[in-house]
């Protein structure tokens, strides 16, 4: 199975295929037969001018994206548009995250395939669409398996969680009843200390229960490096600095604190019956 940065080479790689000739031809417009030293100009003090002296440059797409991008006024604007121009600036930054072997998604892998489809359909080079049009697809696919997979788990394991809660209560209530029926005449007080200890050792296994995190049953692989794993978040992602480094990203405690005062401001919007009453509980 793919992982998400497969999805985004593979990507790349067929815009280079299917924008090298039209590169060159638009490129080849403006300055004649001097496209190639445009080119090396271009991409003089790259670091990947060596690899480029022995085979098209162009076949890189990281050159590619660059040459588009600075050669746009010159050459581009006028074949594509504004919208085009943000995908090329979206493709070059996921290129340097896959190149720099960052923590890339399944959504990421989905984006990057769209913009290269949109790029290839606004130039008119169609025929390899159905095939970044199957591979969206199969990103998607493979997104929403392992939701329902983690889904059909959590489900399973609440029937089974409840089961046992049910078991838990019987088996208390049973016990109870005898100690009660046979025992509390003959010693009441041993009796009600049997009972109470009954009753906090099974509430203490119901608590347990209730408090079980969902656990991945089996042998599973990893959605994002593909390694296999035993545990539901992987050891192995969670140790690269990409990954690290993409939480970070994620939580920011200051839009946390903003969508909180956001979230009770609507519910003081929805309860309070007076301006008044609102303009008093809203927080400061």
């Amino acid at each position: 199975m793919p992982t998400p940065a497969d999805r985004i080479h593979l990507a790349l790689e067929i815009l280079v295929e299917e924008w090298t000739p039209f590169i060159r031809q638009e490129l080849s417009k403006s300055y004649g037969h001097r496209v190639d030293e445009v080119i090396l100009a271009q991409i003089r003090g790259d670091r990947n001018m060596a690899s480029a002296r022995f085979s098209d440059p162009l076949s890189d797409p990281h050159i590619l994206l660059n040459v588009v991008w600075e050669q746009w006024n010159h050459c581009f604007r006028h074949q594509l548009g504004i919208f085009e121009r943000s995908l090329i600036s979206e493709l070059r930054e996921f290129r340097n995250q896959l190149a720099h072997q960052s923590f890339l998604t399944e959504d990421d892998a989905y984006r990057v395939l769209d913009s290269v489809q949109r790029l290839l359909v606004a130039t008119g080079h169609t025929q390899r669409e159905t095939q970044l049009e199957d591979e969206k697809v199969d990103a998607l696919r493979q997104k929403f398996g392992h939701r329902v997979n983690r889904e059909l788990a959590r489900i399973r394991f609440n029937r089974r969680r409840l089961l046992d809660i049910a078991l838990y209560s019987l088996c208390c209530f049973a016990l109870v009843t005898t100690l009660w029926s046979f025992l509390w005449e003959r010693h009441w007080l041993a009796t009600l200390l049997l009972i109470a200890f009954v009753i906090f050792t099974f509430g203490y296994f119901i608590y347990q229960r209730l408090s079980a995190a969902i656990p991945v049953f089996g042998v599973h692989e990893c959605a994002h490096c593909r390694r296999v794993i035993y545990t539901e978040s992987c050891p192995y992602c969670e140790q690269s600095p990409a990954y690290r480094h993409r939480q970070a990203q994620i939580f920011d405690p200051r839009e946390e604190a903003d969508a909180t005062l956001a979230h009770e401001t609507l519910e003081m919007i929805d309860q309070t019956a007076s301006p008044l009453e609102l303009i008093s509980k809203v927080p400061r």
